[in-house]
């Protein structure tokens, strides 16, 4: 089996608790108003949870995005958030702000990747970068840290996040058509993420979507043979539930994940364990030994040349 395989993601997953807890008593300072979190993949979602966590206070942006308007930067502290440090819009991204941008920090495994160069701070996540995996530790990592410099508290019991996930991971099903994941604020990073690890560990469809867009969109194209699951963190007005429970009634497949914890960081910890204990077991039962993008061929070959 290739470094990466299902077993050594489970594994990863299981060691998170106890990694994140000794990284949320790293002092990391607040980011100043208006700053901007970037990333790509996995990162964007933990830069749009830092929008939600700073309540608006921050801004999210993909890194094409902000290269084509690099003038949204000036003045403005700008978080890179790039495990490798390599992708190609995060640099190119970085070399545009580079003397607009009050400063540039990247956070990244990759201490003297081709981001960090541009940087005028490192943020070091404590990993050791490896290529072609689908990323779980280095996910929760990077978005413990945006969490952080947000302004919101990462303290959290993650063991009993973890605990409760476990006993959450079978709320979540996948279709054999479409799998949507929902949610609303903080947990659309959760529901992004969860629909990106379908498509790299299982390589069936899914999308994410937030609660109140998806009765007003892709409601109208939902099949049989799809699902709906939807997050019930960050729902106060438990949208999740009432819609899985009117989907059900029209006889499609839906199901509300509950919402667990005593922070927001312990309940957004939470859903994203949800979401990567789900799609792991999923694997599982379909008899994989790697994420099915490793076995891409020229669809990976395409997304390689995109992405590095």
């Amino acid at each position: 089996m290739r470094e990466g395989g299902i077993d050594a993601l489970r594994a990863e997953v299981e060691e998170q608790p106890a990694v994140l807890t000794t990284f949320a008593r790293t002092r990391i300072p607040k980011a100043s108003k208006g700053a901007i979190f970037v990333g790509a993949g996995d990162s964007y979602a933990a830069a749009l949870a830092g929008f939600y966590a700073s309540q608006g206070r921050c801004i999210a942006l993909d890194p094409y995005g902000l290269a084509s308007s690099p003038g949204i930067a000036r003045g403005l502290e700008v978080y890179f958030v790039s495990v490798s440090g390599k992708t190609a819009s995060n640099v190119a991204a970085a070399r545009k702000v580079k003397g607009i941008a009050k400063s540039i920090t990247a956070l990244t495994s990759v201490e003297k990747s081709p981001l960090a160069r541009l940087a005028d701070r490192v943020f070091p996540l404590p990993l050791e970068y490896q290529p072609r995996t689908s990323g779980m530790l280095s996910f929760s990592l990077s978005l413990l840290a945006v969490l952080k410099l947000s302004g919101l508290d990462g303290t959290s019991d993650f063991d009993l996040a973890m605990r409760n996930a476990k006993k959450d991971r079978g709320t979540p099903e996948l279709g054999k058509g479409t799998t949507y994941f929902l949610a609303n604020s903080m947990g659309y990073a959760a529901a992004l993420y969860t629909a990106a690890k379908a498509y790299e560990i299982l390589g069936v469809k899914a999308h994410a979507e937030l609660l109140e867009e998806f009765s007003h969109l892709e409601l109208f194209s939902l099949a049989k043979d799809d699902e709906v699951d939807a997050f019930s963190c960050f729902d106060p007005s438990g949208t999740a539930e009432k819609l899985a429970a009117a989907l059900r009634k029209g006889g499609y497949s839906s199901r509300a994940i509950p919402s667990r914890g005593r922070t927001r960081a312990e309940r957004i910890f939470h859903s994203v364990f949800v979401g990567q204990l789900c799609v792991l077991e999923a694997a599982s039962r379909a008899g994989l030994q790697e994420p099915k993008f490793l076995s891409a061929g020229s669809r990976l070959e395409a997304s390689d040349s995109m992405i590095y």
